[in-house]
Parts: C-alpha cells; structure tokens; sequence
C-alpha cells in the first residue's frame, strides 16, 4: 500500500514529488494557493461547505463546539452488532495540527473501540496518506503514546469532491452492511457526513500495475470474484431493475452532463467534441446504438438471471494482497493452454483469504463479464505514473492467454451451468445431453465467458469516462484579458487579469507552481477530462470493430487518437 508521510508540508518545496496534475490556470504562483473548491466547485459545494466542521479561516476544530450537542445515532449490522454515525463534516483540507484535533474529536464522539477511551493527543497521532485512490481520500491513522503502547491502525476515508451525483451513499451504507454480515472486507467502524473509519487490514499491502499481470495472482483474483458474484445474494425487490447497476448509472450521468455541465463548457469555450471525439448528441445516439447492440445478445425474457452481485470497480487499487503471501505455496502443476504452446498454472485456492478485495462503492447487480472486463482494462493504466496519470497504454491490455488463465480459473471454481444466457450457436440441451465429455462444457463455458468480456468491454470506458467528466465538476468561464488600474497610496497600480487555459493538451505544468499540501484532498492531482477522452477513444475503437459505426462518422482529425484492441472472438 503506497503510503505518503502526512508531514510532508514540513519538507521544502524543491524536496516535494512532482504533482501529477495538470494546472488549468496559468496564472497560478507559489503564493497564490486556491483551495481544491475553488478550482474544482462541488456540484453541491454550497451545502458541502456551509456543513464543515471547520475552516482554515476560522481555525476552529470540532473539539472546539459542543460536543453534547451532537447526535450519535446506530446502524444494526446483526443482533450484536451496530455502528455508530454522525452528521457532521470533516475538512481534510485543514493544517495538519487542526485536522488531526478534529480526527481525535470524532473518534470520542463515534467512540471508535480502543481508541475513545485513551487520552488522546495530537503528537502522538500519526496520519499517513495513503495514494492510489480517485475517488477518495484515504488515510491511515496509527497512535503510539509516550510507553511506546500502540491502537490497532484505523483506515480514514473522506469522500471527495463531486462524488454527490457518482455515489449513491444510502445503497453504498446497505451494501456494506449486507458484506459485513458475510465478514467480507473490512470491519466498518464509525461513519460521519462525508467519510467514515474503517478496520485497517495489517499486513496488506495493495496491488500494483505488475502484480495484477502475476498469473498466480490473477487466479486467486478471478476466484475471489466469483465468490462475490455468487455468495452475495441479490434482493429480487430492489436489486432485478430492468438495466444493470453500470446502465443505470451511465444513464444518469449522460443526463447529469447534459443538464448540469455541458452549458458551462460552452461557457468556457471548451468544445466538447475535444473530448467525446463526436458531438455529445451523436455520442449519445453511439451509446444507446452499442447498448441496444448488447442487450439482443441475451434473451431478454431472462435478462436480470444474468445479473449477480458485482464489485464493478476492480482496479488495482482497489485489490490488497497479503505480504505472507507466496505463489510457489498453491502452484500444483502446469497444464497446456489451448494454443498447445503456452502453459497456464494449475493452482490450489487454500491462500485465496490472501487477495482481498477493498471499496464497494461502485457495486451492485451486474453482469459478470463487466466486472472482468473492467479489471482487464485496468491493466492499461498506469496512476502512479508522476507525467502521465490519465493515459491507457492500450500495448498494456492483457494477452488473450492471460485472459484465459483469469477466466479459467474463475469457471472452474465452483462450476456453474450455465453461467448466463448468451445466445451462442451451441445449444444447452446438446451440450449437457453430452455425458460422456463434461470437459468440453467447461470450454464451452471458458470461450462463451471470453466473448462475453470482448462485447462488454465498452461498457465500463463508458461508465469511467464519464464518471472523469462528473469528477471533474464545472468549468468556470474563462476570465477576459483586461488591464485595470487601483489607485493606490503612492500611486496607481496596473492589474492584468489571465485566462485560464481550458485544453487538453500534454504541456507541462510550469515550474514553481505550488504543490497541495499531502493532506489536502487530492481531487486536483489528477487530469480527468484527458482520462475521459482516453476512455471514449477505446469505445469508438470498439464500436467501429464491431461495425456499430462506421470510422467515417468520426471527423478525420480524431482518427489517429482512437484506441483499437483485439475483438477477435471463439465460434460458441
């Protein structure tokens, strides 16, 4: 788990990692700090700010108001179990000294096990940043007092900015208790308005860009989701809706861009198609086009027997690994993989406890080639890279052998049949009246499984790249160039006033600009409109290759940017 020493405002600015984002404003000066809100506005940042506990410019912490005053209310997990929230806000962005005696003030008032009851103090709290996240921010809390006695770590995470309309907070709560009652994940421990503190998982360490390629590890992962795709029971009531949980949402979020943001990026004088690659109305045709595309290849009287209860965000960092852990302890053999040429491990699941999947905040009913498809193209993508965060090596995506050593494991393990209803050439009844052969219904289910994968990998560039765009928040105008003069006390003052630059080019951010602070709410730290365009340049590679549109309904200028991976399927 990469983890960023909180202190680090103390070491000089030159000593500092260089910031992955890419300043809009090229005005900006080491003494002209902005807040993360003021660059970024909240779709909701009236209410989010007039609820924060405190400000900088107060320099007020929680511990400072009436802590009585506050109502602590309980959320039943089971019979002996229940955990205790708070309506108020924490301010990540405060100095380090007042964020941490607003953390001591929570901990008190949700009485956080081993923790409430210890005279705490701020020297002796340790708040270390934990990176890789984009959704939130997450931190690491550890306490170590004057006898060198220790509290068993905490996991913080504050819910970033713009997140109102990605999230759903209410279903995220109910998920995560329906998984606390399986004992899947972390223990929840106390939740508040915008975040919550979790069980820290000692001795896991998260997944890098290069382990998820590790084969071992790659089986262990595609076991460990087929027991949370068919373990987590669905709620016929609320959990059956006529489109999956990532439809849902990619609906919602056309919507909210349409409604809520596109008119500030004409305000901005940002053309959209800079990004979408076509106009937002035909991308929009493009979308329910593929969509449409996709559901006809199901039947459709049966369509939500397809869905099952999907993690629908497993990027690397969202997968810890145990540091015990040793791929040589459950390798039994190697077997031939299908070309007759390459080998794909046989492994045993006695150490599967050792990959654990983390952040449900995305889940919910779906198909699971999505989930598989979406951690596939995962593999692209490089978020700890200090130039190019944003950017999908499409030379990353996994081989189709690397594909088939993670989609074997997950249809062997605990078999299912059928596992959905694909319509394919090969009929159920023929294949199961097959007896004397039930190895070729497990390949059958490999290479239906891997088409699957193929039609749905569009699907999650949709969600996440618009997901980029919801991140991202408004625009602002851009400022007109203008010189005005002050009167000032011994003479007049000339003020220029810049544009702020609204592009998508690759420039670099220039020297000496101000890097945030490392507790400050990273929401800046990452360029979401180029990571949106890279999303939506690997959708119009697929739909072309699919023959959903033509390459010629895409202006000339954008053909060179589009992201082409292999759509070559099996004859099932």
């Amino acid at each position: 788990m990469d983890i960023s020493p909180a202190n680090i405002r103390d070491t000089p600015p030159h000593s500092r990692p260089r910031s992955r984002s890419r300043s809009r404003s090229k005005t900006r000066t080491p003494t002209s700090r902005s807040s993360s809100a003021q660059r970024r506005p909240s779709l909701n940042s009236t209410a989010s700010s007039s609820s924060s506990i405190s400000t900088i410019s107060h320099k007020r912490s929680l511990s400072s108001s009436s802590l009585n005053k506050l109502i602590v209310t309980a959320t039943q997990i089971d019979h002996d179990r229940s955990i205790p929230s708070v309506q108020v806000y924490l301010d990540n962005s405060l100095p380090l000294d007042f964020f941490k005696q607003d953390l001591i003030s929570l901990i008190k008032v949700l009485k956080i096990s081993k923790w409430h009851k210890r005279p705490l103090t701020t020297s002796n709290l340790l708040v270390n940043r934990i990176s890789g996240a984009l959704t939130n921010s997450i931190y690491k809390l550890e306490y170590v007092d004057q006898e060198n006695n220790k509290l068993p770590a905490l996991l913080l995470r504050v819910y970033g900015k713009n997140v109102d309309e990605l999230i759903d907070r209410d279903n995220e709560l109910s998920i995560l208790i329906k998984l606390s009652q399986k004992r899947i994940g972390p223990r929840l421990l106390g939740i508040f308005s915008n975040g919550r503190f979790e069980q820290f998982l000692d001795g896991f360490v998260t997944l890098n860009k290069l382990q998820i390629r590790d084969e071992v590890i790659s089986q262990i992962l595609g076991r460990r989701m087929k027991d949370l795709h068919y373990k987590i029971e669905l709620d016929e009531q609320s959990d059956l809706g006529p489109q999956p949980t990532c439809w849902k949402l990619i609906e919602k979020w056309l919507k909210l861009f349409e409604t809520e943001l596109l008119p500030g990026y004409l305000d901005a004088n940002m053309d959209p198609q800079k990004i979408f690659m076509v106009s937002f109305p035909q991308f929009k045709k493009i979308i329910q086009k593929y969509k449409q595309w996709l559901f006809n290849k199901y039947d459709a009287e049966n369509f939500t027997a397809n869905y099952k209860f999907c993690h629908n965000d497993t990027q690397y960092g969202n997968l810890l690994l145990h540091e015990s852990f040793k791929p040589e302890d459950i390798v039994y053999d190697s077997s031939a993989s299908n070309d007759n040429v390459t080998t794909i491990k046989s492994t045993s699941n006695k150490k599967d406890t050792s990959l654990a999947v983390i952040d449900f905040e995305y889940s919910g009913p779906n198909f699971p080639a999505y989930d598989i498809a979406n951690h596939f193209t995962e593999w692209m993508s490089d978020y700890h890279d200090a130039e190019r965060s944003y950017y999908i090596h499409d030379d990353k995506y996994p081989t189709q052998v690397e594909q088939l050593n993670l989609i074997k494991s997950y249809v062997e393990y605990d078999f299912q049949y059928p596992s959905s209803n694909l319509k394919t050439e090969k009929k159920f009844d023929d294949l199961i009246n097959d007896s004397t052969n039930p190895v070729s219904i497990i390949q059958y289910e490999i290479e239906k499984l891997y088409n699957e994968c193929i039609y749905w990998r569009a699907s999650p560039q949709i969600f996440w790249g618009l997901w980029g765009l919801i991140q991202n928040g408004p625009l602002k105008p851009p400022a007109n160039n203008s010189n005005a003069s002050e009167q000032g006390i011994n003479g007049t003052y000339n003020i220029t006033v810049g544009t702020e630059s609204l592009t998508l080019d690759d420039k670099d951010e220039e020297d000496g600009v101000l890097l945030e602070d490392a507790i400050t709410s990273n929401d800046d730290d990452f360029d979401y409109l180029k990571y949106a365009n890279q999303k939506f340049a690997l959708v119009l590679g697929e739909l072309i290759q699919f023959g959903i549109i033509d390459k010629t309904d895409i202006d000339e200028e954008y053909w060179p940017v589009i992201k082409y991976l292999d759509t070559k399927t099996y004859n099932v």
